[in-house]
């Protein structure tokens, strides 16, 4: 694995090579490239669950009965997943093309989502949103309505896409080739990213493949845990900055998080009013979070739990002051906000942790973090799927490292896991290392609530259960008097623009 970056850009270029030969066949010949992708991802995935079911069979006697369930669930998924692609052919592609339309409607309605927040908090740019919900509502009526178009648009859109995806994987491959006095004079730019569909469950499939590994081969898996320098990027120095992708396997953690580490500070982005939220918690005031680093994390991997994956940069001192003023902007965006227990202690300092059990109050009491709402622009709305943590984490990224800016899109915790999977290999980027953070390597940090809870069992309550709870503990009425009080606060909000 040291070796790996010495070979990634002659991976680079044979990969771009197969992605524009599979885009050519897909524009010339659909039907028969999608057969033999569907055969033979099918046979790979049945094969790799008949090999975890086999191992968990043969080991069974030194298994645990929850590890081997687990593993037997494995291959039973991976099993049907197979079963499913092997059948593809046989049904005319039908579900893919279902799967394609499906997802074409769904990026028309995250755009007229998206334009009606920025009408709401006047955002400039609201135009372009518009537009392009008009054009993939049409493309997705088009889609569902025209016999025939469903699978010639399907081999059109995905024989472009690889043709140019594999030409980015290309231009990496060469530029890694040149000489560094010529690399450093050409901006290079990711420009396409993996598919979010695709991308997005990379996290959680890592961490799936990490649990499998852990009981097949503990003593691999703590090596995994150590900091991982590719080779020429060894160093004993810390990084500059990290950026941490979250992932968990239950609830909203599947599709993970993201956040950045800079200068012993943890700064993320989330919904954490349960007052101002709506479309089932997807839509809510947008909420920026300052925290001590340590605490932070130690809080996330035991009360969730979770695994975080740091990515950290080497940055020169132009860089991290660029970052400095990218953080000093955010805040002045911002005015500080109180939690739902920080507004309980005013009238009851002695007041338990779990008086208010939402997850921003937790956030609060346990890690030390300091609250902001935005008072306007893009960030003063968040919606889970544009204006998220990733977003905010790109925006610090970008000012600091302005030749390695990624695409404009939508983007989601997956897609930014490969884009720093993507950087990391890379023998001239800013990432110089990953780090796993999980109960394991953060042992010895240790997270002190502010006020404590009753039992440990109300203190490492999920993020999940604990927003469930306060909602059936306070119940309509508190409901009611928060959304009154967030109305007020909006109209001071208005009042001090």
């Amino acid at each position: 694995m040291r070796s790996k970056i010495k070979f990634y850009p002659v991976i680079c270029l044979i990969t771009g090579l197969i992605f524009i030969g599979a885009g050519v066949f897909l524009l010339a010949d659909g039907d028969f490239i999608i057969t033999v992708i569907s055969y033979g991802g099918g046979l790979l995935v049945t094969l790799h669950g008949i090999t975890i079911g086999v191992s968990a069979i043969s080991r069974k006697k030194e298994l645990a009965p929850d590890a081997f369930s687990s593993l037997i669930a494995s291959c039973l998924f991976n099993l049907c997943v197979g079963g499913v692609m092997l059948l593809l052919p046989m049904l005319q592609m039908v579900p893919v093309y279902i799967v394609f339309t499906v997802y074409i409607i769904i990026n028309a309605l995250i755009k007229l989502v998206d334009y009606v927040i920025d009408v709401r908090d006047n955002v400039q740019g609201r135009l372009y949103e518009l537009m392009m919900f008009l054009f993939f509502a049409v493309f997705g009526v088009l889609m569902a309505c025209v016999p025939g178009m469903g699978a010639a648009a399907l081999y059109i859109v995905s024989g472009i896409y690889c043709i140019i995806y594999g030409a980015f994987l290309l231009w990496d491959g060469v530029l890694q080739l040149l000489p560094v006095r010529i690399r450093s004079k050409i901006t290079r730019r990711m420009s396409l990213p993996m598919p979010i569909l695709v991308s997005s469950w990379r996290p959680i499939a890592k961490l799936k493949s990490r649990h499998r590994q852990t009981i097949l081969d503990p003593d691999g898996v703590k090596a995994e845990l150590k900091p991982y320098f590719p080779e020429g990027k060894e160093t004993n120095a810390p990084p500059d900055m990290e950026v941490m992708i979250h992932v968990s396997e239950t609830g909203f953690g599947i599709m993970g998080h993201c956040d950045l580490s800079f200068e012993g500070e943890v700064l993320s982005y989330g919904s954490y009013d349960l007052a101002s939220t709506s479309l089932f918690g997807c839509v809510g005031d947008g909420i920026f979070v300052v925290a001590p680093r340590e605490s932070y994390i130690r809080f996330y991997v035991t009360s969730t739990p979770r695994e975080i994956y740091g990515y950290g940069f080497r940055l020169n001192e132009a860089q991290k002051q660029a970052v400095r003023e990218e953080i000093k902007t955010l805040k002045s965006m911002a005015y500080p906000w109180e939690t739902p227990l920080q507004q309980v202690l005013h009238s009851d300092p002695d007041a338990k942790g779990e008086v208010v059990m939402d997850w921003g109050s937790k956030m609060w009491n346990c890690t030390g973090a300091d609250f902001f709402k935005f008072k306007s622009g893009k960030m003063k709305t968040y919606f889970v799927l544009t204006s998220n943590c990733v977003k905010m984490t790109d925006m610090i990224v970008r000012k600091a490292c302005t030749d390695i800016i990624p695409p404009r899109n939508v983007f989601t915790p997956g897609s930014y896991y490969d884009y720093l999977e993507h950087l990391l290999a890379m023998n001239d980027s800013p990432v110089i290392c990953r780090t796993v953070y999980d109960r394991v390597s953060t042992t010895g940090w240790k997270y002190t609530p502010r006020h404590p809870y009753s039992s440990p069992q109300l203190e490492m309550r999920s993020e999940t259960e604990a927003n469930r709870l306060a909602s059936e503990k306070q119940g309509r009425k508190f409901e009611k008097k928060q959304r009154k009080e967030h109305k007020k606060e909006k109209k001071k909000e208005e009042k001090r623009e």
